[in-house]
């Protein structure tokens, strides 16, 4: 009975290397890679030191160090290049050439990605995930970051469809770029247009998403910050076209790209001027505002908070609160840029409530 028993499980094994009926054959492979590089089998506990010619099995993670990036092979032809300071699983594969199907959910748990999807003939199910997005893709090249909350794609050849967890999506093309952040739609595509902060941004992820390209690493820490800012600009583009909603999504993308004080401050100010003046919505506006004063008080936006706070009670027809708020102005600022307009509406909220 024992030697029947090893007599199958030889066959099964022929029949595996055969075959691509069993589920642990490699689906791609570590074609090149440079500075720090892990990778971690899917039943493995500890990371190891990747080396090329390695071979990728479903649900093995890699990950880079801030040196480090990996070229992916995968058996149907489609490139994967992993950027510094990245992580990434790919949790399901299939090619099946007989009945003409191929799909795959590549994980990008954060960091830097560049998909180079071969074409296929057949049926395509192929999906680039983040914590926060989905990006549906058939024969086509992209790159997508993901920092935190928030994701930036950029779209070189083909179509992409993206999407948060809605069902909502954009389609990304050529030289375009699309973006979000947890709960949110994706932004409508944005030209990428030459010489230009976006044009430059997309410049550092292709050379960081490229095994062969020299990088500054020092200059890529910078992404984050770059991208925000043009997040920020763009709000205002979109606010002073009358595109209120879309400038709240894109305050909020340029707050969650980066923890840099003065981004989340000025993103957040932004929000709490859109939702209080263009969309008469005093409790969202309260709430910004109050964010700035909590996590950003040492920040110059924390004074217009602050008098913006008292001037939302004051209309609003709360009255202590706007004499709180605005007595902490003065405290605050007794020489600030607001402090005559101040000293003037307190003596106002102080008549109205002697005269009750």
């Amino acid at each position: 009975m024992r030697k029947i028993f090893f007599i199958v499980l030889a066959l099964i094994s022929a029949y595996c290397l055969l075959s691509a009926a069993c589920s642990f054959a490699a689906i791609g492979n570590i074609s090149k890679g440079s500075g720090a590089i892990y990778f971690k089998a899917k039943a493995g506990k500890k990371w190891a030191a990747a080396t090329a010619g390695a071979e990728i099995n479903e649900g093995d993670r890699i990950k880079t160090g801030k040196d480090g990036r990996i070229e992916l092979a995968l058996q149907d032809g489609s490139k994967l290049t992993v950027g510094n300071n990245t992580e990434m699983e790919i949790t399901r594969f299939l090619l099946d050439k007989d009945k003409n199907k191929r799909g795959a959910t590549i994980f990008l748990v954060q960091g830097k990605l560049r998909a180079i999807v071969a074409k296929f003939t057949g049926k395509t199910d192929m999906k680039v995930k983040t914590p926060t997005a989905v990006a549906g893709v058939k024969g086509t090249d992209f790159i997508v970051m993901n920092e935190g909350k928030a994701n930036v794609l950029f779209g070189h050849e083909g179509a992409v469809e993206v999407k948060g967890k809605d069902k909502e999506s954009v389609a990304l093309s050529p030289d375009t770029m699309t973006e979000n952040t947890q709960g949110h739609t994706p932004i409508a595509p944005v030209k990428v247009e030459p010489n230009t902060p976006l044009a430059d941004a997309r410049k550092q992820l292709e050379a960081v998403t490229d095994v062969d390209t020299p990088v500054e690493w020092q200059t890529t820490k910078n992404l984050p910050i770059i991208l925000a800012r043009w997040n920020i600009n763009y709000g205002h583009y979109l606010a002073d076209s009358g595109k209120y909603k879309e400038a709240l999504e894109v305050f909020q993308i340029a707050a969650d790209l980066t923890d840099m004080p003065e981004i989340g401050a000025e993103s957040r100010a932004q929000r709490g001027t859109v939702f209080s003046r263009n969309l008469s919505l005093p409790q969202d506006a309260l709430k910004e505002y109050q964010i700035v004063l909590d996590k950003y008080p040492q920040m110059a936006q924390a004074e217009n908070a602050l008098f913006s706070i008292g001037m939302i009670y004051k209309d609003i027809g709360e009255k202590e609160k706007a004499t709180e708020y605005l007595q902490k102005y003065l405290k605050q600022y007794p020489q600030g840029k607001h402090s005559s307009t101040v000293e003037l509406l307190i003596k106002e909220l102080e008549k109205e409530e002697n005269k009750q």
